[in-house]
């Protein structure tokens, strides 16, 4: 494991090497991140295509990962550009999963729009609102906040979702709802660990 990540972080150092010559600062990449999301959440809620989004939001994800590459590789790594890019990988999550709701999925349990508000409040909101607002509070310290994990963050979330996606796609969108039920659960199961590490830790 510490092998691939070394591995990964070497790629994303080659990344940011090479577009660190653009004129681009890395919030500006940021910016653009964005920007790609809503241009996506557009096709897939206007245009009723699917597929044309996915490829958008693939492209707002690669801006995203270029933000934080440039910044390393120019030496610009700051605390305002981490925040700017924390709230902006909510907006471009948030911009996908309404998206979604404007598309006709199959009923499998519950609609399937519902799942996607459960997904977007138990994934996309509640896990990072009980780090934060245990800081605010001041009942655990930034740095023990920042430990707080989960079976499921943002990595595994998207994951879980883009594959359900791949198999809808592929075989039915019945996979794709699964996929959802699946992520809802796991994230309660994320907020609540991370309750109980806010309550598990001494207090400041």
């Amino acid at each position: 494991m510490l092998k691939q990540d070394k591995g990964l972080r070497g790629v994303q150092a080659s990344i940011g090497r090479v577009l660190s010559v653009i004129p681009l600062s890395p919030n500006q990449w940021t910016f653009l991140s964005v920007i790609a999301a809503i241009a996506a959440g557009a096709f897939i809620a206007i245009n009723h295509d699917l597929l044309t989004g996915l490829a958008l939001f693939a492209l707002a994800a690669l801006l995203d990962a270029a933000d934080g590459a440039v910044a390393r590789a120019r030496g610009e790594v700051s605390a305002l550009g981490g925040f700017l890019d924390g709230v902006a990988d909510r907006f471009v999550e948030a911009i996908f999963l309404f998206s979604l709701m404007f598309l006709s999925w199959p009923v499998v349990i519950i609609d399937t729009k519902i799942l996607l508000a459960g997904v977007l409040f138990l994934g996309t909101s509640m896990p990072s609102f009980v780090r934060a607002y245990a800081v605010y509070n001041r009942v655990i310290t930034k740095e023990d906040a920042q430990a707080l994990g989960g079976i499921c963050e943002r990595t595994e979330r998207l994951i879980i979702i883009v594959l359900g996606l791949a198999a809808g796609l592929i075989v039915s969108m019945e996979y794709f709802t699964y996929s959802l039920i699946l992520v809802c659960v796991l994230s309660l199961i994320t907020v609540l660990q991370r309750i109980a590490g806010v309550m598990g830790q001494p207090k400041v």
